[in-house]
């Protein structure tokens, strides 16, 4: 797929956090959370709209002279390897979804459980996004752009409810998988908690090209200007620097990253573009054991994150 080399200075954004306790979900970031009208009501539809954006313009990106990613397969288990042993150092029997995708050569570098479906936290917000940009025609000067744009910078829990239900709710989830080709991405069976959707790393990997190469100039902007425009703080509270951003101090990064706090594991989601040019799509999605503190599980995430460096082409 072309690539439009969008040129924005990368920054990071932000997640969600969910507690499941024995008899319901606490959503952390939403004071008051969802209420009882909200998860049981019957979702609102959203308007008939074109199953395709506005045909846009995209610009090719050179490979003159690109250093390619020339690693051997050997290289790459090796690396494979030291993300799981870092993870686990840190946060044993963490389960993993782990893939890096390079824009440039159009290949896998590195893939782990890549097709599993794993809870997605705040990283559907992207869908969300998406969904909502499309329902509005794309239009990225009303005051449902600045929703957005509060939604992905602060990964504002509020906001993202707000448009989850104005916009049909589990809907969303159908239509995005429907309209960008996700095959192993599910709505929660709550249809008031969005956090709890599934995806797979993969899935993700196409959401983020899909905003690259399929969108509207105007409205890729708008989400790559929000994810690179982050707060370093989410509005919640959580510190979001765990995993890329840390991980890998030095490149150039827009992330989309993801909590949640559950009665059986502690969920912890790193996804975005790395590099000169966005030229790397990296997600990273785990499950941590149940107890784990969160301090601790950044530290697992990040330290597997930078065990992936050397599989980065940086210059």
């Amino acid at each position: 797929m072309g690539r439009r080399g969008l040129t924005i200075g990368l920054v990071t954004v932000g997640t969600v956090a969910v507690l499941m306790t024995a008899a319901f979900l606490v959503v952390p970031g939403l004071r008051p959370t969802v209420s009882a009208s909200q998860t049981t009501a019957a979702q609102p539809s959203a308007p008939e709209l074109p199953t395709t954006p506005p045909t846009t313009t995209s610009t090719p990106t050179s490979t003159t002279s690109t250093p390619t990613n020339a690693l051997t397969a050997s290289q790459r288990d090796q690396l494979l390897d030291a993300v799981t042993e870092a993870l686990n150092e840190n946060s044993p029997k963490a389960e993993l979804g782990f893939t890096v995708y390079d824009r440039v050569t159009g290949t896998t570098v590195l893939s782990t459980g890549a097709d599993t479906p794993m809870y997605t936290a705040s990283v559907v917000k992207l869908l969300i996004a998406i969904d909502s940009l499309r329902k509005n025609n794309w239009d990225t000067t009303s005051d449902n752009a600045e929703d957005i744009t509060e939604m992905l910078e602060g990964s504002n829990d509020s906001t993202a409810s707000s448009l989850w239900v104005e916009d049909g709710g589990t809907s969303i989830i159908a239509r995005m998988a429907a309209l960008i080709g996700l095959r192993h991405t599910v709505a929660a069976t709550d249809p008031g908690q969005w956090g709890m959707a599934k995806a797979s790393p993969n899935d993700v990997v196409a959401i983020y090209q899909y905003i690259d190469t399929q969108l509207p100039v105007n409205a890729s902007q708008l989400i790559m200007s929000a994810l690179a425009g982050s707060k370093s703080t989410a509005d919640d509270g959580f510190p979001q620097r765990f995993g890329i951003p840390d991980g890998l101090p030095g490149s150039t990064w827009a992330v989309k990253q993801g909590w949640m706090v559950l009665k059986s594991s502690l969920v912890l989601n790193t996804t975005g573009v790395v590099g000169p040019n966005s030229r790397y799509v990296v997600v990273m999605m785990t499950q941590l054991r149940a107890g784990t503190s969160e301090a601790k599980g950044r530290t697992a995430v990040t330290a597997a994150i930078a065990a992936a460096k050397p599989a980065f082409v940086t210059s």
